[in-house]
Formats: C-alpha cells, sequence, structure tokens
C-alpha cells in the first residue's frame, strides 16, 4: 500500500511540475508573440517613413507650401472644381480632388474634359488653386 501511495504521490509531483513549465513555456510564447506584433508595427512605420518624403522639421511647419499639378477638369461650380489630377511627385499620388479656386474668374475659359495645370496654395488645413490654366 505505501508502494502505490509513494507512486501516485511522484506521479502526482510529476505533473504538477509538467503542469508549471507548461504554463511558464506559454508564457514565454505569449510574450515572443507580443514581441513579434511590436516589430511588425515597428517595421510598418520605418516603411511609411521610407515611402513618404523626405522633409525637414522646419519644412514640415513652413505654410504656405506651394505645388503645381495637371490633370483633368471633370466638374466646374461656381468656386470649386473637382480634378482627376497625375500624381504630384513627392506630395501626393495620383487621385480625384476637388478645389476651392481663389479667383473663380480664371475658369471662365475652361470647361469639363480640359486638360489643365494647375497652381495649389497649402496651408494647414487646405489646398486651394490659386491658378489655373488650360494645358499645352
Amino acid at each position: 500500500m505505501k508502494l502505490i501511495s509513494l507512486i501516485s504521490l511522484i506521479i502526482g509531483i510529476v505533473a504538477l511540475c509538467l503542469i508549471y513549465i507548461g504554463q511558464t513555456q506559454l508564457s514565454r510564447v505569449q510574450q515572443i508573440q507580443n514581441d513579434i506584433q511590436q516589430d511588425i508595427v515597428n517595421l510598418k512605420q520605418e516603411i511609411v517613413k521610407l515611402k513618404s518624403p523626405k522633409q525637414t522639421q522646419s519644412e514640415e511647419t513652413e505654410f504656405p507650401r506651394y505645388h503645381n499639378a495637371t490633370g483633368v477638369l471633370k466638374l466646374i461650380r461656381g468656386d470649386r472644381i473637382i480634378v482627376d489630377e497625375d500624381e504630384i511627385p513627392g506630395f501626393m499620388r495620383a487621385m480625384i480632388m476637388s478645389y476651392k479656386v481663389e479667383n473663380p474668374e480664371q475658369l471662365k475659359d475652361l470647361k469639363e474634359g480640359d486638360k489643365v495645370k494647375l497652381k495649389l496654395k497649402e496651408t494647414e488645413t487646405t489646398l486651394t488653386v490659386i491658378d489655373i490654366e488650360k494645358a499645352e
């Protein structure tokens, strides 16, 4: 009987050791997963930095900034236009944009479908067309 009790005790101790080792390993695996997730976030941030235009700290805060753009005029409504705009290297991918035109008088000789050249004024919160003409 004592032998059976001793064997049961040994089996119990071994089982507890295995449970402890399993929990320790599980904690380690969870920590490794967390580290990997943080590394992925860091890598994504680095990729975004590499893809974005290089700017110094002072350039990031100086406004207004000016950009030249080209595109196709899609819609004219009062002092607003919609342009299917080509890429502006280092600033903006090609996309359809809506702009307020600073001087709507410049729109009188333009029509929807015209290829146009734009001069854009960027402030902290807006992009405004300060000059627009038909592209040649």
